[in-house]
């Protein structure tokens, strides 16, 4: 029988690797023999997802900012001279600041915009050299969120910043596609990261938010890999510009 996920030996990155969906993405390209290069701002949890990685000949970590474009181009000329092609990208860079519209601060607006949608504009002017080669198939999948096509109390920040990657998202899927680089996006709903913790650690908003979930809870982190795996495939090839929602049917309601 087919292979339908065969990653051995592919060169696979990961931005915001250190933590939540990015941790577990950088733990299952590891499992699949692929090499995988991870960032994230801080070196003691990349230190911890690399212990946590069986094939440590196989995994790499650096620190970066994603908002210092000199330390997004440093790490930019690093990779160049370590590969050729990248032939997966999962950018899931995230954060989140709750406030109500009218005491929402600029520097916090800012902060969430430049994380979660500018870092990503800078990143992938950088990166086109190393997935030019029409030759070579490449893979992206930007981490975007319910929230960019719905919104929520206290959400406008995050909602702005995610609803910008996801028109980023079709706009590559339309002009890379002639480089055989399709472009994706996963819009996951709740689920046990820690971007959640301020809702996780209310009981009672914990509960409230269940409630508007058909299945009644949070998703693990391990229940997107599957649509990560798909995207990242060669059987999603005919797959370009779509958005796949992991929400347990928050959506539907």
């Amino acid at each position: 029988m087919k292979n339908f996920f065969n990653f051995k030996n592919k060169n696979v990155l990961i931005m915001g690797g250190s933590s939540g969906f990015g941790a577990e993405i950088a733990k299952l390209f590891n499992s699949q023999g692929s090499k995988v290069w991870i960032t994230g701002r801080n070196i003691k949890k990349l230190k911890n997802v690399y212990k946590k990685c069986k094939n440590k000949s196989k995994i790499f970590y650096n620190s970066i900012d994603v908002n210092d474009q000199n330390e997004l181009k440093n790490y930019v000329n690093l990779l160049k001279k370590k590969i050729q092609h990248l032939n997966v990208i999962v950018y899931c860079c995230g954060t989140n600041k709750r406030s109500e519209f009218n005491k929402i601060s600029n520097s916090d607006f800012d902060s969430v915009l430049n994380t979660n949608f500018i870092s990503a504009f800078n990143f992938y002017k950088l990166i086109f050299p190393l997935i030019k080669n029409k030759n070579i198939k490449t893979r992206i999948i930007n981490f975007t969120s319910i929230f960019s096509g719905r919104t929520y109390e206290k959400r406008t920040s995050y909602s702005t910043s995610k609803a910008a990657l996801k028109a980023l998202t079709k706009n590559l899927a339309l002009e890379w596609c002639n480089k055989n680089i399709t472009v994706n996006c996963i819009s996951p709903g709740p689920f046990l990261t820690e971007i959640n913790l301020p809702v996780l650690k209310n009981k009672k908003n914990y509960n409230d938010f269940c409630q508007k979930i058909p299945l009644g809870r949070f998703g693990n982190t391990s229940e997107i890999l599957s649509s990560v795996l798909f995207l990242a495939s060669d059987e999603s090839s005919y797959v370009n510009g779509s958005e796949i929602i992991v929400d347990g049917g928050w959506t539907i309601k």
